[in-house]
């Protein structure tokens, strides 16, 4: 069933909104004991009509986001999700867990409408909805997620926490991994004439009980090995003394399985010199690696680094010689 068609029929009889009144939402309803859900609204009666757009803008963005007014788009700031907690991403500071090459910077806050919402279908009475309210200079974008399903009573939020991922040709999913369920948020950025050159990229977020958490990969020691972040193409270049360029080019497949996750990842490393562009580039490096991620004592253990960061810390000592 398509997202356009399950908001069509909670319109004919399973519309629940989190006390929503004209086009603001108020204080998120606390559900009833037997509906084990964080947020809960009881299905009003006279419901019109609404388009698909209508139900994204007047009903569910207001339902996970308190204070946004569907009439203008505004967000009070700051902003809280449905259960007043505010909406935050936060990932290990540098020196900890930091990807290598990666700077991004928070773009001005903007109206938020029914175009910056992403929902995918988990089973036919429940979606994952992704609302964006933060986007930044790197191509992610920020805002609260939520597992929300149609019940007889109405809509009611199971899970809810904060995602920040690609937001182009976004998709959501859920993965069963090691006895827990992951959250998996793939998209992409784009550039050039007319957005030729695309990056993708997956991010993986365990629900704990009723919250999607972010949490790093770590290594079988503990320590940090990565946001939960992979992407699954990337391309870098660095000056050689020779004033030759380096290039680097990077892939990565992933594939879910009940007992981890595997990672395989490709990185061709060419030199070319730029006093010759038609001459062909000279390999310099081919490498290729399976990564393993699995859960272990409920957090997401992987059995190396990656490829890309080993390779281009590689590079830049060499480039130092």
């Amino acid at each position: 069933m398509t997202s356009s068609r399950w908001l069509e029929r909670l319109g004919l009889g399973m519309l629940v909104f989190l006390g929503w009144t004209g086009c603001k939402s108020s204080a998120p309803v606390r559900a009833a004991p037997s509906v084990q859900a964080l947020c809960f609204a009881e299905r009003p009666t006279g419901v019109h009509a609404l388009s698909p757009e209508q139900w994204r803008a007047e009903l569910l963005i207001p339902m996970l986001l308190s204070g946004y007014d569907a009439r203008t788009g505004q967000l009070a700031t700051p902003h809280t999700d449905c259960m007043g907690t505010p909406v935050l991403w936060q990932d290990p500071g540098p020196g900890e867990c930091a990807e290598v090459g990666t700077a991004s910077t928070a773009l001005p806050a903007t109206t938020v409408t029914a175009a910056d919402m992403v929902m995918s279908e988990v089973r036919p009475d429940a979606r994952l909805v992704w609302v964006v309210t933060r986007r930044f200079s790197d191509g992610d974008g920020m805002g609260p997620v939520a597992l929300v399903e149609s019940t007889p009573r109405g809509m009611a939020v199971k899970a809810l926490g904060v995602l920040r991922s690609r937001t182009q040709r976004a998709t959501l999913r859920l993965e069963r991994v090691g006895g827990i369920d992951l959250l998996v948020a793939e998209g992409e950025r784009c550039s050039g004439p007319k957005d030729s050159v695309c990056q993708r990229s997956v991010r993986m977020v365990p629900q704990r009980g009723n919250r999607f958490i972010n949490e790093p990969l770590l290594l079988a020691d503990g320590a940090c090995a990565s946001p939960s972040m992979i992407q699954l193409n990337r391309t870098a270049s660095r000056s050689l003394p020779s004033r030759w360029l380096r290039k680097y080019d990077y892939t990565a497949a992933l594939s879910f399985a009940a007992d981890g996750i595997r990672v395989q990842e490709q990185m061709i490393v060419n030199d070319l010199d730029p006093k010759q562009p038609t001459v062909p580039a000279r390999q310099f490096r081919k490498a290729q690696v399976d990564r393993r991620v699995q859960v272990s004592a409920g957090r997401l253990v992987v059995d190396d680094t990656s490829l890309w960061g080993r390779l281009l810390e590689e590079g830049a000592t060499e480039a130092m010689r």
